[in-house]
């Protein structure tokens, strides 16, 4: 049972009073499901409450409005606030308070704050009842809108806390304040907001300041957190560093499409489990040892943690694997693109053994501020061995050689794509790049 109405918010109409709080809470009136409640938010573009009708229409059960824009003709009750996102996250604030919680875990990072959360519920989801944003809900509304569905008999919260400019982590936690962080890297993204990487490393440590922090889990490979965090009681770092408390090796033998297979020892115990997934790139088995660290911290076996993630399959976008026939793979990692995962996934790619000719499809990196040009030509080095490189976006152009092949549109990138496909007996295609650039279309084209 969820607390209704009248536990919730000060101004109710009385015949709603005694209603419970929806299940799902939208922002976007298209995401509204029958009986859900649409928040109508003002943003720099357009204003929600234009969009009022369409939540009714498809089936809202409460809509949430800013005070005075009342449209005071619908027959399902409205909800009035001053300032409906912060209004509405200091509301999740006390319900998060009145919950008896184990533990609120709370996920920060420039990458991989997705699939180490999707990686958490498979660890964590045997033993604890769990509830987790259903997409990457990363920010103040988001985090709200996971915690006003979260069910009474939840034992664990799941949050991922993102941010574009300073500030946003740290008002994240003071809201929805966690037991557990994870950090899973510091790298220059978002730099138009934060300006430098330390700008970034600022940024993310705010989650630390939690009042109830008691453990510290961070990617002890990525220099600024290592630097940030090898003296601090409460962390503990993972990755390939021989001082981390959860190292990570390798087999290469091993590695095989479409899965990945590497060790987990915990240095401090000596135990070790060996895990294997359905994902792309040996930089992904991070993601998958940060969610073992917290198993490990939660009672479970780095064994118990294996047999969970075996099944893991990366979520669309995010490095999955797609098998066109028995040989020939397409590699969805068109989500989003920033210089520490277009390096990884382009080594990963080198790696990879295979018979037939390898192509890459790569979007530009965007919200790099003043040195993209310079982010996108160190990885120029990384193109070695493969044999085909479509690039889009204009920063490529004035950023590496004129040997490849330029286009400005993913529509004009899938056109040569196929060119290449029909000339050549090729393999392997990876697909990677800024989201905004939608190359995502291309792996629907491909796969349909």
């Amino acid at each position: 049972m969820n607390m209704t109405l009248q536990e919730l918010f000060d101004d109710v109409p009385e015949n709603f009073a005694g209603m419970e709080f929806p299940n799902h809470l939208a922002t976007d009136s298209r995401d509204v499901i029958p009986g859900g409640a649409f928040v109508a938010l003002e943003g720099e573009k357009t204003d929600g409450h234009k969009y009022i009708p369409q939540a009714v229409n498809n089936g809202a059960g409460l809509v949430i409005v800013r005070k005075g824009k009342n449209p005071g003709n619908l027959s399902i009750p409205v909800i009035e606030l001053e300032n409906p996102e912060r209004d509405l996250a200091s509301t999740a604030s006390r319900k998060l308070k009145a919950h008896n919680l184990t533990d609120i875990i709370a996920i920060t990072g420039s990458v991989g704050k997705t699939t180490t959360r999707a990686a958490l519920q498979k660890v964590l989801s045997p033993k604890f009842n769990l509830h987790a944003p259903e997409r990457s809900f990363n920010t103040l509304i988001g985090c709200t809108a996971t915690i006003m569905a979260m069910p009474k008999e939840s034992q664990i919260l799941i949050l991922e806390f993102g941010a574009n400019k300073p500030g946003e982590i740290r008002e994240l936690t003071e809201y929805f304040p966690p037991s557990i962080a994870i950090l899973t890297a510091v790298a220059p993204v978002h730099l138009e907001g934060f300006g430098s990487v330390e700008g970034v490393l600022r940024e993310k440590i705010e989650i630390t300041h939690s009042a109830s922090i008691r453990k510290i889990i961070f990617n002890n490979d990525n220099e600024y957190l290592n630097e940030a965090f090898k003296y601090v009681v409460k962390s503990m770092g993972v990755g390939e560093h021989k001082d981390s408390d959860f190292v990570i090796s390798h087999d290469t033998s091993e590695y095989k499409i479409p899965s990945l297979s590497f060790v987990i020892a915990h240095r401090p115990t000596q135990e070790i489990a060996r895990f294997t997934a359905n994902i792309w790139g040996k930089h992904n088995a991070l993601p998958l040892a940060l969610a073992a660290a917290v198993g490990h911290e939660l009672g479970l076996t780095l064994q118990k943690c294996s047999e969970a993630i075996k099944d893991f399959e990366a979520m669309p976008g995010r490095g999955k694997i797609i098998m066109l026939d028995d040989e020939k793979f397409v590699v969805d990692d068109s989500y989003n693109a920033n210089p520490a995962s277009m390096k990884a996934s382009l080594e990963t790619f080198a790696e990879v053994k295979i018979s037939g000719e390898k192509i890459a499809v790569l979007g530009e990196m965007r919200e790099l501020g003043e040195n993209a040009v310079e982010y996108h030509k160190n990885l120029e080095q990384l193109f070695e061995g493969i044999d085909h490189v479509i690039l889009t976006g204009d920063i490529w152009a004035k950023a590496v050689e004129k040997k490849y092949i330029f286009v400005k549109t993913w529509q004009e990138a899938l056109e040569a794509l196929k060119k290449i496909m029909n000339e050549n007996n090729w393999q392997g295609i990876l697909i990677k790049g800024s989201h905004s650039i939608g190359l995502e279309n291309i792996v629907k084209d491909l796969t349909e």
